[in-house]
C-alpha cells in the first residue's frame, strides 16, 4: 500500500477519514460533538510549526512538537479506515523522521472505544498514559463531607494556586514520577492565575474550620472533537494533603456537576493521568467515561 509524506493537498482526504472515524466513535459515545468541521480540525493541527507525517488511501498520521518536549499526534492527527493494523505501517513510515529530528518522546490520542486500534498502538510499544473523559451533567445529590462550598473570586486565587501546587507536587513520587519542574507559589499565581481570563473559568472552594481544604476549577473549553458546544471542563481539582480521604473531592464534584446542570451545561469533560492512582480510581466512580486514551512511548 502506497504511503506518502503528508502535505497540504491531503487535508481534504484526511478530513474524510477523520469524519468516518468520528462517526464510528459517536456510535459508542453519543456525547461526542456532532456537526464538526473536520477539515478545520485537521488543518488546525497540521499547521502547527514542525508538523510532519504520512498518508495512504486508508489512513493518515501526523504530529508536531509540543509541550515538555513531546512529539504529539493530536486528536485530529490520526485516522485509519479498515484494518487497525495499518496504523503500525503508518507509524513505521513516519516515525523515522521524528526520531532523526530528536523527538524520542512521543504521544498519540486514540479513541478509547476502538480496542483493536488501541491494541495496534500497544504493539508499537506505546502505553496508556492519560485519559480524556466525559459524562452527562445531572442534579446530583449533595455529599456531606462536613465542609462549606462556595464560589471563589479573584481574591481566592492565592489559595487556588497553593492547592494547584500541592496537586502537582503529589505527581512527583512513585508511581507518577513527574519530571516537570515546579514553579514557586508566587510564579504560579502570577503566570497561571492573575494573567488568565477570569471569564473562562469558575472557581469553587471547600472550607472546613475556616480553612480552604480543596478546590475545583471549571473551564469553558473551546469545542473540538471531544468537546461539544454547551460543555464545560473540570480542568483542575485538588484537596489539601491532610484532608484527603475525608470526602472533600467527592462533595466538590457532586456540587459542580449539579451547578453545571443548573446552568444549562449538558456535558462535563475532564482528564487524568493513568499513573495518578487517586485520580484514575476517583473519576470513573464519579461517572466519567473514557473518550480518548493518550498513549505514550519513550525511545531510548
Amino acid at each position: 500500500m502506497e504511503i506518502v509524506p503528508f502535505a497540504e493537498e491531503h487535508v481534504d482526504a484526511a478530513a474524510e477519514l477523520l469524519a468516518a472515524r468520528h462517526k464510528r466513535h459517536r456510535e459508542h459515545e453519543p456525547l461526542l460533538p456532532d456537526g464538526v468541521d473536520f477539515r478545520a480540525q485537521v488543518e488546525r493541527e497540521w499547521t502547527v510549526e514542525g508538523a510532519s507525517g504520512v498518508i495512504s488511501p486508508h489512513g493518515y498520521l501526523f504530529g508536531a512538537p509540543g509541550r515538555h518536549g513531546w512529539f504529539s499526534v493530536g486528536i485530529a492527527g490520526h485516522a485509519v479506515a479498515g484494518e487497525p493494523e495499518h496504523a503500525r505501517d503508518l507509524y513505521a513510515a513516519a516515525a523515522g523522521k521524528w526520531v532523526e529530528a530528536g523527538h524520542s518522546s512521543q504521544m498519540v490520542f486514540v479513541p478509547a472505544s476502538d480496542r483493536d486500534l488501541v491494541d495496534a498502538w500497544f504493539r508499537l510499544s506505546f502505553g496508556a498514559s492519560g485519559v480524556l473523559a466525559l459524562r452527562e451533567t445531572a442534579a446530583d445529590e449533595p455529599f456531606d463531607a462536613g465542609i462549606e462550598i462556595r464560589q471563589g473570586t479573584r481574591h481566592d486565587y492565592p489559595e487556588a494556586a497553593r492547592l494547584e501546587l500541592e496537586m502537582a507536587r503529589s505527581m512527583q513520587p512513585s508511581p507518577s514520577f513527574s519530571g516537570i519542574e515546579l514553579p514557586s507559589a508566587e510564579e504560579l499565581l502570577r503566570e497561571e492565575w492573575l494573567d488568565g481570563d477570569d471569564a473562562e473559568i469558575e472557581l469553587f472552594l471547600a472550607e472546613r474550620d475556616d480553612r480552604v481544604v480543596g478546590h475545583i476549577v471549571l473551564y469553558r473549553r473551546p469545542p473540538d472533537l471531544r468537546v461539544r458546544p454547551g460543555s464545560i471542563d473540570l480542568a483542575q481539582a485538588s484537596t489539601e494533603p491532610v484532608a484527603r480521604g475525608t470526602g472533600v473531592g467527592r462533595a466538590l464534584t457532586a456540587h459542580v456537576i449539579r451547578w453545571a446542570y443548573e446552568q444549562g451545561y449538558e456535558v462535563m469533560t475532564t482528564d487524568w493521568r493513568m499513573t495518578n492512582l487517586w485520580a484514575s480510581r476517583f473519576w470513573p466512580k464519579r461517572g466519567f467515561r473514557p473518550a480518548f486514551l493518550r498513549l505514550y512511548r519513550s525511545i531510548p
